[in-house]
């Protein structure tokens, strides 16, 4: 396993680009994959609107998320009454 060092070299080198510009890039995805796992957190547990969320995400992505969320409700549902 390399260490975080040679990775970054690595990338920087694949990339053609200094290490400086590479981590910079990856807090920026960092960052961007955090919000988006605490928005949809937020907007499961109430905190934040459909309105608001469609809008940062999108219908498309939020019908996905909303179809997940009711397919697991009813795998829940179902599992509780066999017992």
């Amino acid at each position: 396993m390399l260490t975080f060092a040679q990775q970054l070299s690595f990338v920087a080198g694949q990339r053609q680009k200094d290490e400086t510009t590479i981590l910079a890039e990856a807090v920026r995805q960092g960052i961007q994959s955090l919000y988006r796992e605490t928005l949809i957190e937020a907007y499961l547990m109430g905190k934040v609107s459909r309105e608001a969320f469609v809008q940062e995400i999108g219908l498309e992505e939020v019908e996905e998320i909303e179809y997940q969320r009711e397919a697991l409700n009813q795998d829940i549902l179902w599992g509780t009454q066999r017992g």
